[in-house]
């Protein structure tokens, strides 16, 4: 049933913020110039599996709300995929240096924000699989010193599912990670 689900949140989005996958290879990009973290790739995402370029959707905008310090920051991605027949939906930030938990919560509140949002969406116009229950994970990959995420078998456990959690991984720019490695799966 995700897989139909997947198909149906593809349909209501704008075409245009949907990045798809290459060989089970979902990229992640920044597109900020100045930035020296500009890329990650997430390998074994399947086929189904895309992302939405969400930093640059400037949801939920200011035609309605009000400038707000928080309220209208984003992560750079949010992914839509599945591994071993669980969806799950990954929100992804980029950062050239290690940012502070303080930085980067409102950006994945943003994420949550939009997320329910889509919920609705769905329960609405499409009479499709709620998302309400699929796992959510919180990733900011920041330019650090690091052992490269390849050469590593697992990740330190931790409960990264809220905005206020998430999970910090030093990271070069291109460096590539395998999915079920995010999710604290065996490889």
């Amino acid at each position: 049933m995700s897989a139909l689900t997947l198909s149906t949140i593809r349909t209501l989005l704008n075409s245009s913020k949907i990045q798809s996958v290459t060989h089970s290879i979902l990229k992640i990009e920044e597109k900020n110039k100045q930035a020296s973290m500009k890329l990650v790739e997430i390998v074994g995402v399947g086929s189904n599996c895309f992302s939405v370029k969400y930093e640059e959707c400037a949801f939920p905008g200011q035609v309605l709300f009000a400038p707000h310090p928080e309220l209208h920051r984003g992560c750079d991605s949010i992914a839509f995929c599945e591994l071993d027949g669980q969806p799950y939906i990954l929100c992804c930030e980029l950062k050239s240096s290690e940012p502070s938990r303080h930085e980067v919560t409102p950006q994945f509140r943003g994420a949550n924000c939009f997320l329910e949002y889509l919920e609705t969406v769905l329960k609405t116009y499409s009479k499709g699989e709620s998302i309400s229950a699929w796992p959510r994970r919180y990733f900011v990959f920041h330019n650090q010193t690091a052992t490269p995420l390849s050469k590593r078998t697992s990740r330190d456990q931790f409960e990264n599912t809220t905005p206020e959690q998430a999970l910090f991984i030093p990271a070069n720019t291109g460096a590539k990670t395998y999915l079920r490695q995010l999710l604290g799966k065996p490889l």
